[in-house]
């Protein structure tokens, strides 16, 4: 297991977190990434589904025996080993004590990271695909400070990359280089619009990399999710804890409150020209974009794999709550 470094605090304020991180919030740097490494600890996110064939992992469970990491010494109890009997402790103290010992148990975790077209977009703080970035960033030491190994799939629109699940660090800075790498390959002119085509191959070749019983992490903000990626993602929960995290914007969702003003809105060959400040604009504006977002949580469920969503315009020190 890593030694942790001594643990730093994110500043919460956008400017001053940016600054701290090194970051532009569209380009991405190893080093912003790596300050992920100094973070203190917090419980770890988790699918709230149990795999259908078993729970292998880095799970530590206490267990009385030999042979195992040791854990702590407590007061005997019947039914323990005597074996495991702390004789040392129990002739100071005057009372009998056991060691208990934890057993590790093998769990890969593994990331699946989106740098599609539609990640490349931010209205305020950061692109969601740079978000996307610290996310992994983030879970990825803290799985590695737990003793698990950690490995991934990052692809943008044009190649990805496969990062074998490896323990320490060796896991985490891999994924990292291969992060920095996808972003600062993506094709530069990407249609938007674009199709599934990308997405859905990824996430098949996700099922053939995966092995029963691991962690994984579903990093996108699913733009390109459809019914034909369901049954490749129900079939990925059923043997694995699985766990989506949805990147928004919030320009995404709403429009800003302005005076009237008229905008044009284009999109490949598709021109539209509409107002910024109608109420009924905004409100219709809001409702649909809800409405997509709803679609892809549901479709999601009907996998059998929880979401939660992560705003590209807040710093993720202010989101904790969210990955606990």
């Amino acid at each position: 297991m890593l030694n942790k470094p001594t643990p730093t605090t994110l500043p919460s304020n956008p400017s001053q977190w940016l600054q701290h991180l090194q970051a532009s919030g569209y380009s991405l740097a190893l080093a912003e990434l790596l300050q992920y490494r100094l973070q203190r600890s917090h419980k770890l996110p988790t699918g709230r589904r149990t795999p259908a064939r078993g729970r292998s992992g880095n799970q530590l469970s206490k267990t009385k025996g030999r042979g195992m990491e040791f854990d702590e010494v407590r007061h005997y109890q019947a039914g323990d080993d005597i074996r495991a009997i702390d004789w040392r402790v129990t002739a100071r103290t005057g009372q009998t004590h056991t060691k208990l010992y934890r057993e590790e148990k093998e769990r890969p975790v593994f990331f699946f990271v989106d740098f599609s077209p539609s990640m490349y977009f931010g209205s305020q703080l950061l692109y969601k695909s740079v978000q996307a970035a610290h996310v992994t960033a983030n879970l990825a030491w803290r799985y590695a400070y737990r003793g698990d190994r950690v490995g991934g799939l990052v692809f943008n629109d044009s190649k990805h990359s496969e990062v074998k699940p490896m323990a320490r660090d060796k896991g985490v800075l891999r994924l990292l280089h291969e992060l920095v790498a996808a972003h600062q390959g993506a094709p530069q002119q990407a249609s938007i619009s674009g199709d599934a085509t990308t997405f859905q191959a990824n996430l098949q070749r996700l099922r053939q990399l995966v092995k029963t019983g691991a962690q994984v992490f579903l990093i996108s903000d699913f733009h390109y999710l459809n019914a034909r990626s369901i049954q490749d993602l129900r079939s990925l929960s059923a043997h694995n804890s699985v766990q989506a995290i949805i990147l928004t914007d919030p320009l995404e969702l709403r429009l800003p409150n302005v005076a009237a003003t008229r905008v044009q809105a284009k999109d490949d060959d598709f021109i539209r020209d509409f107002w910024l400040g109608d109420s009924r604009t905004n409100a219709l504006y809001q409702r649909q974009a809800g409405d997509w977002l709803q679609q892809r949580q549901d479709m999601l469920q009907q996998a059998r794999i929880p979401s939660l969503l992560i705003d590209a315009a807040t710093p993720l020190s202010l989101q904790r709550e969210a990955l606990s």
